[in-house]
């Protein structure tokens, strides 16, 4: 085991510190790419891998468990107005069941932005040493404002090989690694909304013009290209798979499927089986549910759907939203039509865990979606809509519950569907 560095206290009283990884036995594995938190901490982890590129080292992977894991500690340094460093323990708590076996930390407050905190970690030889070890794999970043040091940056190193993630929302549709919001509008308009990671829009755009009155369903990486794709079904039954391609637009429709008008409500992107392949789940106007396993490349393990639930009926929204509260499992929010909000986790084997209520007083509402890790902290997030057409952004704080709400749009009642 390696010890920590001393702190190093400039005058200016910027603060340094690190915790070298524990116990690192376990064999360097070579995990698959993924995006970066975005905002500063993004900043900070392009620039720490600039540093093991000059190294000639490996890239470190980011990840959305270590993302989400060092946002929770720098808000916890920011309110707490300390600077100490979480456990070995308990970041294994947080990360261990999306394939990380052994996690080190660097900490730091005061520095103004991401150049002047990697650059003090790179002076310290203790900081520095994480930064470059070769074991490492992955990183997390994490960065908080608040009294005292003003900026609290943290970072977490895995290894070991992240377990694929099923995000909740439409995903990335444009390429830049920042999941979008996908809107239909009252003249049948179909309109990207590309997020920034940080929590607000781009300008919009068409995506297609005359998509028509059908409502759409995300689907997650249902073709296994990496991009996410949606569907829609025609009048006639037909299930029409619109796979995205990256750009900001789909290619042409190709049928995946007959007879499935019989369905209220069609929730994609669900790792319902447990065998890292997106599912559908079909929810008819009885209020039962079905379950089509995905074989991820386009199409269906099996031929027909199976029951996996009854009594959804009493919910008038549902939506898939990733893994909200932190087990490493899709799970479902459903708001139930006493207004209360409900969280129905998967348990990663074809069926449902113990759902808990996440909320009361919903009503206001007039569209609630999963939304991806929106503000790019790791964790993943909830837009809805209210009555007057300002939508909210509810973002995750990792553990099923909720971080502070904040506006982040106006005038959405032209909008017959998000997603």
């Amino acid at each position: 085991m390696r010890q920590s560095p001393r702190r190093l206290l400039p005058r200016s009283l910027r603060v340094l510190v690190a915790a070298i990884a524990l116990t690192l036995g376990a064999a360097a594995l070579a995990p698959a790419t993924a995006s970066a938190a975005g905002g500063p901490a993004g900043d900070v982890f392009a620039l720490t891998n600039a540093q093991r590129a000059q190294a000639g080292l490996p890239a470190l992977v980011s990840d959305s468990a270590l993302d989400a894991a060092a946002a929770e500690w720098a808000r916890q340094l920011a309110s707490s107005c300390t600077l100490a460093h979480s456990t070995s323990a308990w970041r294994s708590s947080r990360v261990a069941a999306y394939g990380w076996v052994a996690t080190g930390e660097n900490i730091a407050a005061g520095q103004p932005d991401a150049a002047s905190v990697v650059s003090g970690w790179m002076n310290s030889p203790g900081h520095r040493a994480n930064i470059l070890d070769k074991r490492y794999t992955g990183l997390g970043v994490g960065y908080a404002t608040g009294t005292c040091y003003r900026t609290y940056w943290v970072q977490i190193f895995g290894i070991g090989s992240p377990v694929k993630r099923f995000p909740g929302g439409v995903g990335d549709l444009t390429g830049d690694k920042n999941p979008d919001v996908l809107a239909r509008t009252s003249t049948g308009e179909l309109r990207i909304y590309p997020g920034t990671g940080k929590g607000s829009f781009l300008p919009s755009f068409a995506a297609m013009t005359s998509w028509g009155n059908r409502p759409f369903s995300t689907l997650g990486d249902f073709t296994g290209d990496g991009i996410p794709d949606i569907t829609r079904t025609e009048t006639d039954g037909r299930l029409m798979l619109h796979a995205g391609n990256g750009k900001g637009g789909f290619l042409a429709p190709v049928q995946i499927g007959t007879g499935w008008s019989g369905f209220s409500q069609l929730i994609g992107g669900v790792d319902f089986t447990g065998d890292q392949l997106p599912d559908v789940i079909g929810r008819t106007p009885g209020g039962d549910l079905l379950l089509y396993a995905g074989n991820g490349r386009g199409g269906w393990l099996t031929g027909g759907g199976s029951r996996i639930g009854n009594g959804w009926h009493t919910m008038d929204f549902v939506s898939h939203v990733g893994d909200f509260n932190g087990d490493g499992r899709s799970d479902l929010i459903a708001r139930r039509l006493d207004a209360s909000l409900w969280i129905y986790p998967t348990t990663g084997r074809g069926a449902f865990g113990t759902p808990s209520q996440i909320g009361h007083g919903w009503g206001a509402m007039t569209s609630i979606h999963g939304a991806g890790d929106f503000d790019g902290n790791g964790t993943q997030d909830i837009i809805a809509r209210t009555k007057d057409g300002t939508l909210l952004l509810y973002g995750g704080n990792g553990r099923g519950g909720f971080l502070a709400s904040r506006t982040i749009g106006s005038g959405w009642n032209g909008m017959s569907q998000i997603g």
